[in-house]
């Protein structure tokens, strides 16, 4: 392992590098985008099931989007809701119109090297775009995690050599997926992809930062990584399980009792898992051990186990895998949803249309040390879990240890015309009519992540009041 001043050294290098390497990248001068192509765009979008605003009314309400994601305030941001309110355009439409984004570039193919600030994060990637991207089409994405091995030679590789090993991973990840955007944030060797915050924001605020800049399908995001990267997919798909279509964690596992208790969350996204029975760097006990523990829970997974191939999967086992991989399509609203946490963090205690705010016994708080990464990571004694399944416009849950438990709708979950009921632990918890709010819209689009979801409809639960004192967050 390098040292910490060593792997300062190569970060500058890595960073300097890819400065250098900017120049090489395809130039290009985006046109801005005209209103007849943004509303075809939107009207793409809603489909034609959705009654669709008069163009001026809808380009209207855009621009107040675009503005209300560009605020820095809160003051700004309420003025905003305010204004979109106003619009009198169902919620659901506009929540819907957030995952477009004027400003897409009309990118040429090539790789593209990103230094940005997003919000309060700082977003080092680079960004493959494929033959034929149009940003009037939303592409798959694939997210690769590649290892840190090339890196970690005597003497380093200087600038140039940097910049050629980034350079021919992005050329042949853009060869395995020909039809697929492809996103590969650049290595700190401190804080490597996580488990600590500050590694895997490297990897989620990147990809929130990428659908920005290119039209990406939230149905087809997808998560890949070999060695440390295989560790770390697992780490990032536990701990964000809404954004992944499927995962391919080559190579890798997840072996500590926070991540291990997190499994369950799996459950709509395809893990897409290899093994050698002869790797003596990954051993393949653990990662059977997390296959055994996937399938008893039910969960749809891919395991190929190879032998005598060691710690590097072959080009065959490679095209087994993003095959299989790249053939699951997300259901982003789907109709079960397994949360169980012990971390006290609400962003890592939501699964889609369900997020756990607090359990009745939390216990102890460990402050545990990780070995990569700015710590320490905090987790609770003990572990909640919520199981929930809607039909039509009921929620059946059952819950462990948890108080405070919040479910989210849109009207492709629900019909608004009718009563929402929630049955809890098999009690009925809340019946009533929902509302579309455009301002509870916004502030989960805040939350999750401009346009991967949108939800309209909130119900919170305090499950040790009765049932009776139950009121919906947006009535009717």
């Amino acid at each position: 392992m390098v040292s910490r001043t060593a792997s300062i050294t190569l970060l500058l290098l890595m960073t300097a590098a890819v400065a250098f390497a900017q120049t090489t990248v395809p130039a290009t001068q985006p046109a801005a985008m005209s209103d007849a192509d943004l509303f075809a765009i939107c009207r793409s979008e809603l489909g034609s099931k959705l009654e669709m605003p008069e163009p001026g009314r809808l380009l209207s309400a855009h621009a107040l989007l675009e503005q209300f994601f560009a605020a820095k305030t809160q003051k700004e941001r309420i003025a905003l809701t305010k204004a979109l309110e106003s619009t009198q355009i169902d919620a659901n439409v506009l929540g819907r119109l957030c995952r477009i984004r004027g400003g897409w570039k009309s990118l040429e193919p090539g790789v593209y090297y990103i230094n940005d600030t997003f919000g309060s994060f700082e977003v080092k990637y680079f960004l493959g775009v494929p033959k034929g991207y149009s940003r009037s089409t939303a592409s798959p994405l694939v997210i690769t995690l590649p290892t840190a091995d090339e890196f970690l030679t005597s003497p380093p590789p200087d600038n140039l050599g940097v910049a050629k090993i980034y350079t021919n991973w992005m050329r042949a990840e853009l060869d395995r997926h020909r039809d697929a955007l492809v996103l590969m944030p650049l290595l700190n060797l401190d804080e490597l992809y996580g488990p600590g915050k500050i590694g895997m924001n490297s990897v989620m605020q990147a990809m929130h930062h990428a659908a920005d800049q290119a039209n990406i399908d939230p149905k087809r995001i997808y998560l890949v990584g070999q060695s440390l990267g295989g560790h770390a997919t697992w780490n990032l798909a536990l701990h964000y399980p809404t954004y992944f279509a499927a995962i391919a964690p080559l190579a890798g596992s997840a072996t500590a009792d926070w991540q291990r208790l997190r499994l369950m969350n799996l459950s709509n996204l395809l893990p897409v898992i290899w093994q050698d029975s002869g790797d003596e760097i990954n051993p393949p006990e653990p990662t059977r051990q997390m296959v055994a523990a996937l399938r008893k829970m039910k969960i749809d997974l891919t395991y190929i186990e190879s032998k005598n191939v060691g710690h590097v999967p072959p080009p065959e086992v490679l095209g087994q895998a993003f095959e299989s991989m790249r053939a699951r399509s997300r259901e982003l609203y789907p109709k079960e949803i397994l949360l169980q946490t012990n971390k006290p963090e609400t962003a890592f205690n939501r699964n889609d249309w369900l997020q756990i705010y607090q359990p009745i016994r939390p216990g102890a708080e460990t402050r545990m040390r990780i070995a990569h990464g700015t710590g320490p990571m905090v987790v609770n004694q003990n572990t909640c879990n919520v199981r929930c399944e809607i039909t039509g416009n009921k929620v059946t849950a059952l819950s462990d240890n948890v108080m405070l438990v919040r479910f989210y709708f849109n009207d492709q979950m629900i019909d608004y015309k009718q009563a929402v009921a929630i049955n809890m632990n098999g009690k009925n918890r809340f019946e009533g009519f929902l509302t579309p709010s455009v301002e509870e819209m916004l502030k989960d689009q805040l939350f999750i992540g401009r346009g991967w979801r949108y939800y309209t409809g909130i119900v919170d639960l305090d499950l040790t009041q009765s049932a009776a004192t139950i009121q919906p967050t947006t009535r009717k």
